[in-house]
């Protein structure tokens, strides 16, 4: 069942507000996401209510991934980018049979894939999809990987705050500290290990944001500190052979790397926003692309 359906169920069952339905459809529609991810974030909906509601639209089991602990054994059954790129993820196995969460398990063509993957009966129960995504981010380490890029780096790196008249030495100086580099790599080599067609950095007034876009739908990853916005932004600028002290006009560049054991493309593009720049990355991975 597509997620506009969800809603529409929804809003029959009286769970939802009709306002409340068209600011979600306006919230994934400038921001990506899903509808139930929007309902839940506006307070439309609570997770609770939601997790039984869609128990009940799809007559199978609901579970409650909050205090989730991923089994390594089970977790190896399923590869991640799998996971979400169907938005899966394995909870326990018993016998030939394989339990798994999913956001929408009426996706037959998920089962099927996951039948023909791992040679075991998959018995789905359903979940909130944003509940979906913290269980696959504690199961596969990325969330955690993050956290290690990142570990001491409030204390190795010090950001000037971005100003008009700031030399850009100053930001070409932050853009090539170790830790700096290290989560831009990381940040790349995760899209790409996902599956991901974009990566979005965008700031806000008070917090910066990672999305990557994976089978068309866009999904928070981090939140690096706030103050390392104008590092990050100026490493990747540096990269793509941008003009790092052009901050008022859009810019196009590309970047091309080996990453892998793949040669991966990346369109790269900034665009200033009200709050600074956001850079939008599309990746081309030419070990992906058949010829005929």
């Amino acid at each position: 069942m597509q997620q506009e359906n969800v809603g529409l169920k929804l809003l029959e069952a009286k769970l939802i507000a009709p306002d409340a339905l068209q600011k979600a459809q306006q919230q994934i529609k400038t921001g990506g996401g899903s509808i139930t991810q929007a309902l839940v974030k506006l307070g439309a909906i609570t997770e609770e209510h939601l997790t039984k509601f869609l128990s009940e639209l799809y007559s199978v089991a609901s579970v409650d991934l909050s205090n989730f602990v991923p089994d390594p054994t089970v977790t190896k059954l399923i590869p991640g980018d799998v996971a979400n790129k169907f938005q899966i993820v394995p909870l326990s196995r018993s016998g030939r049979r394989l339990t798994v969460a999913m956001a929408n398990p009426s996706n037959i063509f998920a089962i099927d894939d996951i039948k023909f993957i791992t040679g075991f009966e998959v018995q789905p129960v359903v979940a909130p999809e944003a509940a979906i995504k913290k269980a696959i981010d504690k199961a596969y380490d990325s969330v955690a990987s993050f956290e290690n890029v990142m570990k001491g780096m409030e204390d190795d790196i010090e950001v000037i705050e971005e100003e008009d008249d700031a030399p850009d030495v100053n930001l070409i100086g932050e853009a090539e500290q170790a830790p700096v580099v290290k989560l831009v790599n990381s940040l790349i080599t995760d899209a790409v290990r996902k599956g991901s067609s974009d990566i979005h950095i965008e700031p806000y007034e008070k917090s910066l944001r990672v999305r990557f876009r994976i089978d068309g739908t866009l999904y928070e990853m981090m939140a690096p500190p706030f103050r390392m916005k104008a590092a990050i932004i100026s490493r990747l600028k540096i990269m793509a052979e941008l003009d790092i002290a052009e901050r008022r006009v859009p810019q196009d560049g590309r970047i091309k790397l080996r990453l892998l054991g793949r040669t991966i493309d990346l369109r790269v593009s900034s665009l200033p926003t009200i709050y600074g720049e956001k850079v939008v990355m599309r990746i081309l991975d030419k070990g992906n692309l058949n010829i005929d």
